[in-house]
């Protein structure tokens, strides 16, 4: 057997006695010693870890927020996807996600400076009475 780490810990090729002991088993303990704590690239909680992994952690959960905006795709609510079957509910799921990519890119190119140098200016939200003087 090699010593690769993606290579197989047991032997695959069957055998006359039955499956080896750890195919066999439910359960395997494995000691501190032999390095389970840190089986991966980089060991958790170190700075490369850190470095690494918060920002991809904290941009995906950003784009899940604004994917389930309930004013846009709403993608936690399966009832604006009204159709039957897995599938057809993954396909408008790949849809509305695809919808949310081009706004955040929409408005990603509307924060870029123009042909003057200075960004574009959003348009600005309709003010709003006070209900103190709102009347019907």
């Amino acid at each position: 057997m090699g010593t690769g780490v993606r290579l197989p810990l047991a032997d695959p090729a069957p055998s006359p006695a039955g499956p080896p002991t750890i195919c066999r088993q439910h359960s395997i303990t494995l000691a501190p010693e032999h390095g389970a704590k840190h089986a991966q690239a980089l060991p958790y909680g170190s700075t490369d870890h850190q470095r690494v992994y918060a920002r991809l952690r904290n941009s995906s959960e950003d784009f899940h927020g604004y994917a389930k905006d309930d004013a846009c795709e709403a993608i936690q609510r399966s009832q604006g996807r009204r159709i039957r079957g897995i599938a057809a509910q993954s396909l408008l799921l790949a849809f509305q996600l695809a919808h949310a990519n081009l706004r955040k890119i929409s408005r990603w190119l509307d924060c870029l400076p123009g042909p003057g140098g200075r960004p574009r200016r959003r348009v600005r939200r309709r003010s709003t009475r006070p209900l103190a003087v709102w009347a019907p």
